[in-house]
This record gives structure tokens, sequence and C-alpha cells, in this order.
């Protein structure tokens, strides 16, 4: 097939690309560039099957130009630091909402009748210890991440039904692994490589929640398109095990082989917007056949090893 991973260029979309890659697809990377892993796709430069296009998702010319004679669109372009929407809540109207829009007007100007799409268990707002399906409602997101999922999904839904696209969406826990630029572990590893005998943690460190190891959830993706036949698919995608911030406090300290005095700001979350347990119920995509190698305190310290150069194998 001929695809167009929006965002290709970023931590997920680079797992997804070189797998889409290994399988024999021609894949076009659009990304404009502006996440922090900017040469994620470098080893890729040379590949016969592979194209980039650096530009913006909002230049809708460009975009409905680059989009022609595609098969299939898969979606990850879009502010992946939730704590951002806080001071701006632009940047997800924008880069979230408005984009997919754009995505969708070019898709049906090109008759491209496949979408794949990672919203975020954001969705789900924050619900407790409730497990979450993916019928659960009503929705009622506390972040601009998570209102922004929503509000694209809820246009992928309206466009699939008006111009017959199937699709897939996937709601995932939190994704970790080689090549992450953001999230707990890339901040901790960060700081305390700065300053090895302190480490400040927002909130109280309890906030508890499901991880997954990137390439888990590539292989997840694979087997949602292959398997998932009906016009609209929505999986939810987690572990059945939890790890809390402490813990991963701990994990990162004994890899790296230091005993930083901890602070707490205090609180049941890190800030506005954080939910403090997330609980996931991932039967669907289990009946499909998928399994995770990782579970969350696997994934954290497979995510750490590879982060500090100790594993180099992904």
């Amino acid at each position: 097939m001929k695809i167009i991973v929006t965002g290709g260029a970023g931590f997920i979309g680079s797992h997804l690309v070189d797998n889409l890659l290994s399988q024999g697809h021609f894949v076009k990377v659009y990304d404009n560039l502006s996440g922090e892993g900017k040469d994620l796709l470098d080893h890729l430069r040379n590949h016969k099957n592979f194209q980039f296009i650096k530009a913006d998702l909002k230049d809708l010319k460009t975009l409905t130009k680059e989009t022609r004679n595609i098969d299939m669109v898969y979606h990850l372009a879009a502010n992946s630091d939730i704590s951002k929407g806080i001071n701006n809540p632009e940047i997800d109207f924008q880069q979230t909402i408005k984009n997919t829009f754009n995505l969708l007007i070019a898709m049906r100007d090109n008759g491209i009748k496949k979408l794949f799409y990672t919203s975020g268990s954001g969705v789900y707002g924050d619900v407790g210890e409730t497990y979450t399906k993916e019928s659960f409602g009503p929705l009622i997101p506390v972040s601009m991440y998570g209102a922004s999922k929503l509000s694209a999904e809820a246009m992928i839904y309206a466009f699939s039904n008006f111009f017959d696209i199937q699709v897939w969406i996937f709601r995932p826990a939190n994704i970790i692994g080689p090549r992450v630029t953001h999230g707990v572990i890339f901040d901790f590893i960060r700081r305390l490589k700065k300053d090895p005998k302190k480490l400040e943690i927002l909130g109280d460190g309890q906030q508890s929640k499901s991880y997954l190891y990137v390439l888990d959830v590539i292989n997840g993706i694979n087997l949602a398109v292959k398997k998932a036949k009906k016009k609209i698919n929505i999986f939810n995608i987690a572990s059945n095990s939890f790890i809390n911030v402490n813990q991963i406090a701990d994990v990162i300290t004994e890899e790296m082989s230091i005993s930083p005095k901890r602070s707490w700001t205090g609180g049941k979350i890190g800030w506005k917007g954080d939910v403090a347990k997330v609980r996931i119920n991932n039967d669907e995509i289990i009946k499909l056949g998928w399994k995770p190698k990782y579970n969350s305190t696997e994934a954290v310290r497979k995510t750490v090893r590879v982060v500090l150069g100790k594993d180099k194998k992904f």
C-alpha cells in the first residue's frame, strides 16, 4: 500500500514508519518537525520506499497535494505534551482539532477510504479506579489534550459516515520506549543527569497508570488494522498492570546507581489536567489476540535501560 503517516517523525510515529516499511509498504511521512525528535528518521534517508515531506497540516493546499494517490492514512500528529495545554490551550485546538479537520478534508477530496488515528485515554476524564471500556460514558475530559482528542474522534466518525471511510481508533495508556522525547521517565533522567543528588516529584508520587512499551503498541496497531473489519473500530490498549511515579523513580535511580534526596510538591496530581489513577479495560484488543510483551514495570525498566544506553536492542 501507499501510506502517509502524519507526525511520523515523532516518538511513536518513527517506530510505526519503521514497521510499515518492514512490511513492504511505501511510506510518506508528513511532519513539520516542531517536536523534539528531529533526527528520529535519519536512518531512513536512503530507503527506496520512504519519502519525507516537511510541511504543516494547517497548509491544506500542500496536504491535499501530498495525499493524492494514497491508500491509507495513519494520523499521529498532535500536541503530545498534556501539560502544555494548561497555559496555552490553543496548542491542542490548532494541532489536534483544526489539523484533523484539514486532514479529513484532504482525504475526502482525494477519495482516501482508510484512516488510523491515535486518540488517548484522556477522553475518559478522571473517573478514579473505574476500568473504562470503549463504550464508557459520558466522556468528560479534564484536559485540553483529552478534549481535543475527543473532538477529533467525533469529526472522524462524522466524515466516516458522510464519505464511507473505514476507521481504526486507538485510546492508549502511557506509551514509552526508545526515542521517547518527553514524559516522567525522560524528565527524571534528564534532571538526574544534571544533578544526581536531588529529585523533585510533582504531586505525591502516587499517580498510578498503565505503561506500554512502544513496540507492543505497534504490534497492536498492525493486529487491529488487519483483523478488525467494522466501519468504525475503537480500541483501548493498555497492559493489565500499573506503576506509580515513586516506583518509576525507584527504577531510574536503581539503574543509575544513585540515591538522590526526594521532595514532593504535594497533592494527588502533578498539574491541572493530570489524572491520579488511570484504569483502562483492554478486553477488546485482547480478543483480537494481542498480548503485551512487557508489563508496566518491565516497560519502564526496559525504557530506562535503553535511554541510558545499557540496552542496545529495542
